[in-house]
């Protein structure tokens, strides 16, 4: 309890002693010197005055030696010296100081190392986990089925292998019996030196059911060395308004096509297909021009026949990218829409959904934007599938997808 006492009563004396130097102290000397002394020891006789600045001793002492006395009279009421020593106390204490900021320095950049390290191990899981694809089945009505019609629908592979020579892939499709198969683009990343890839995966899934294929950006910025808007298709072509032919496309030379179609399957260029699916006939229309721009310039003809002939028939419609079903809205696209190219937004976001696509930037489905899923347009629903690529490292939370879809009557 004395020893208490005492180092109160110290406190008492320190806290009264730098009131009386800064009331007798210019405002220099006080700025200069207030923090580097404290009292360390008082007796009837004498104050210990402990100064741990880093100026000279003697220097400080010239400054305030005699002031200090003042002031220590003052406090204690009669002391008749005081003695000043150097001390290392306030070194000590910053030399403790530094070690904590080296301490905080060492705690975050391992902070960092760890959060760097957790940030790769999840990505190199991601990217392990996408060597599989996942299946996802939706099932439609149409008072135009007699009985199931499955389709399946491959989208936006950029060459991805399931497998060798994606033999996975493949026998998962014929496990699944598709009555019709639909690529809707961007299979290769390149129509001049994807073909082999092309062609074998056209030769295997043709021999599983009758199979189409719908050009994505990829096929379409290869063969066409244009981007197939309006604009740039008539000035191609030498069209305007008077005299545009919308079957100049598909009279273009496009060695492409023709080895997929030598392998079985079909190319569909603003054209439809009919073929009989058990009892029932069903058109498969294929659209080529994509951009809202030249659609109806080039195609409208084409799809005011398919969508208005023969409406008893059952009719799909595919396309790459999905932007056409936003832009437009008439009162019949077909009895089911399938598109592809946004890859469902690499990343998807719980409960937010899809992070980011080129065209409708974060967090398209917010603008209205068709990303991923299931949708309703025109009465019609619309499957836009996230796509069988697996090389991104940064699709998170969207494991590449087969798309399986059962139209059944009711």
């Amino acid at each position: 309890m004395e020893n208490k006492e005492i180092n109160q009563k110290t406190a008492t004396y320190q806290e009264q002693l730098i009131e009386s130097f800064k009331e007798m102290a210019t405002v220099e000397q006080y700025n200069e010197w207030a923090d580097t002394f404290k009292i360390g020891n008082v007796n009837k006789k004498q104050v210990t005055i402990l100064y741990s600045g880093s100026s000279d001793i003697k220097t400080f002492k010239s400054e305030c030696e005699h002031l200090l006395l003042l002031c220590a009279c003052s406090v204690t009421g009669g002391v008749k010296k005081i003695k000043v020593i150097k001390t290392t106390e306030k070194k000590q204490a910053t030399s403790k100081g530094n070690k904590n900021i080296r301490a905080a320095k060492f705690f975050i950049i391992g902070m960092i190392f760890v959060c760097m390290a957790a940030a790769i191990v999840f990505v190199m899981g991601n990217y392990i986990s996408n060597r599989n694809f996942r299946e996802t089945f939706y099932t439609v009505s149409s008072i135009k089925v007699d009985s199931r019609v499955r389709v399946i629908q491959l989208s936006d592979l950029h060459n991805a292998l399931y497998g060798e020579e994606n033999s996975k892939l493949l026998e998962r499709v014929k496990e699944l019996k598709p009555d019709i198969i639909i690529c809707t683009g961007d299979i290769v990343n390149s129509a001049r030196d994807d073909v082999d890839y092309a062609v074998n995966l056209a030769e295997n899934l043709s021999k599983i059911a009758p199979s189409y294929y719908v050009y994505g950006n990829n096929e379409v910025e290869t063969i066409y060395d244009i981007p197939l808007n309006e604009k740039e298709l008539d000035k191609k072509f030498g069209f305007d308004n008077t005299n545009r032919d919308e079957t100049a496309i598909s009279r273009l030379g496009d060695s492409f096509e023709e080895k997929l179609e030598q392998a079985g399957m079909k190319v569909l260029k603003n054209e439809q297909d009919t073929i009989k699916v058990k009892n029932m006939t069903v058109d498969v229309y294929g659209v080529l021009t994509s951009n809202p721009s030249s659609f109806w310039s080039y195609s409208g003809t084409a799809f005011e026949k398919y969508t208005k002939e023969n409406i008893e028939n059952l009719k799909i419609t595919a396309v790459h990218e999905p932007v056409l079903f936003e832009e437009f809205n008439p009162d019949y696209w077909g009895d089911l829409l399938l598109a592809g190219h946004t890859h469902g937004g690499v990343i998807r976001l719980p409960v937010l959904g899809p992070l980011y696509t080129k065209e409708g930037g974060l967090l398209p489905e917010r603008s209205g934007k068709f990303v991923y899923g299931i949708y309703n347009t025109a009465n019609s629903p619309l499957i836009v599938s996230g796509g069988l690529e697996n090389s991104s490292l940064l699709r998170v939370n969207n494991e590449p997808e087969l798309v399986v879809v059962d139209i059944n009557k009711f």
